[in-house]
């Protein structure tokens, strides 16, 4: 069996001003990660959910275990019933719904005391059809925390929109496959743009296998289609890369943005290569830690903002903040800290605001 396993620990508690309290071990979360401990040609989008998400865990003195799936839902299915099996089963489980699995995972948690927190991609209408919602007949499925995808391309629209000047917008998109419900809600954003703003057209809309090389040739195909294409945006920044490679070797006068805001991503956006990102998606996991954390200390994120949580917090990338950005986020990822946002530590009224704001002004 190819599994990857990395176990992250976190020892102690810390207090509101960020020291290390002496406290026994924090509750143990178990990740079960549907991609790769090492990128290899998607993107490196869930190591980095697991390297923030341990620097979370670290924060609050969590212990956290990550499994890898390495894109494998089949093996994530194993690790999921592995982990139901244990006879001394964690105090949560993170899970995924990635290929549509959640329903089979969560009936198979559903043998454990260990409470599950849903994140990434949310279960389908006709999924909570069929399984209910958090709560209901599966009570230890606590909560759901996604990312507003839609808003978050929305606002990436609005700024290749606004580099792109006084032109009409005509529009190519790149999105992942159609069995991920993120890139239909990625797709709906820039859709979104263009009916409420009234102001340009979308002229195709292509699907991938979130890798650079598959979005090169269907940008170079769709490119040859629509010549006058003046924004390619794509549904991660490796799918980005890879047509930023097709508009340069037709010379091509395309902005290309992408959603992700990699390390590799930043590099071309300060060489002026694509125009736009959107960063920090990655951090879901890290919220899913403040989550739980404050839930695990009696403060139920339920009461600030329901079971589902629903998280508005991606940043518009350009070449002006890039670098900015890189110093804040990659330059200081052990030590970010991430308990400014929990409400157990600092209890405030409403929902949860995940804002990079107080991350960004530390730099």
């Amino acid at each position: 069996m190819h599994r990857r396993t990395a176990l992250l620990v976190g020892a102690g508690l810390l207090s509101a001003a960020g020291r290390v309290a002496s406290q026994p071990p924090g509750p143990r979360v178990v990740f079960l990660n549907p991609g790769e401990p090492v990128e290899r040609g998607k993107g490196p989008h869930w190591h980095m959910t697991a390297r923030f998400m341990a620097t979370a865990a670290k924060t609050f003195g969590m212990q956290l275990e990550v499994l890898y799936a390495e894109r494998d839902h089949l093996l994530m299915l194993r690790q999921t019933e592995a982990v139901a099996q244990r006879s001394d089963p964690p105090d949560y489980v993170v899970i995924v719904n990635e290929k549509l699995t959640a329903p089979q995972m969560l009936q198979m948690l559903a043998r454990t005391p260990a409470k599950v927190l849903l994140i990434h991609n949310d279960l389908t209408p006709e999924q909570r059809r069929e399984v209910g919602n958090e709560r209901e007949q599966m009570q230890r499925w606590i909560g759901t925390a996604t990312t507003d995808e839609a808003s978050a391309e929305y606002r990436l629209m609005g700024e290749l929109c606004r580099q792109l000047g006084d032109r009409e917008p005509l529009v190519i998109g790149i999105t992942g496959d159609r069995s991920t419900p993120v890139s239909m809600e990625r797709a709906r954003g820039i859709n979104d743009f263009i009916v409420r703003t009234g102001r340009g057209r979308n002229l195709q809309l292509a699907f991938s296998d979130w890798g650079d090389a598959d979005a090169e040739s269907k940008a170079d195909i769709l490119l040859s289609r629509y010549p006058q294409a003046n924004i390619i945006w794509a549904a991660n920044d490796t799918m980005a890369l890879g047509a930023l490679r097709a508009v340069k070797a037709r010379s091509a006068p395309v902005l290309v943005g992408g959603t992700g805001g990699w390390p590799n991503a930043l590099t071309s956006l300060a060489e002026g290569g694509l125009a736009a990102s959107l960063g920090s998606h990655f951090f879901i996991g890290a919220w899913a830690m403040v989550l739980l954390h404050d839930y695990h200390h009696g403060v139920d994120f339920a009461a600030h903002g329901g079971t589902t949580q629903k998280l508005d917090y991606m940043h518009v990338i350009n070449r002006d903040n890039a670098s900015r950005y890189d110093q804040a986020v990659y330059k200081r990822d052990g030590v970010l800290d991430f308990s400014v946002y929990s409400k157990a530590l600092h209890p405030k009224l409403g929902p949860y605001d995940f804002n990079l704001a107080p991350l960004m002004r530390s730099t």
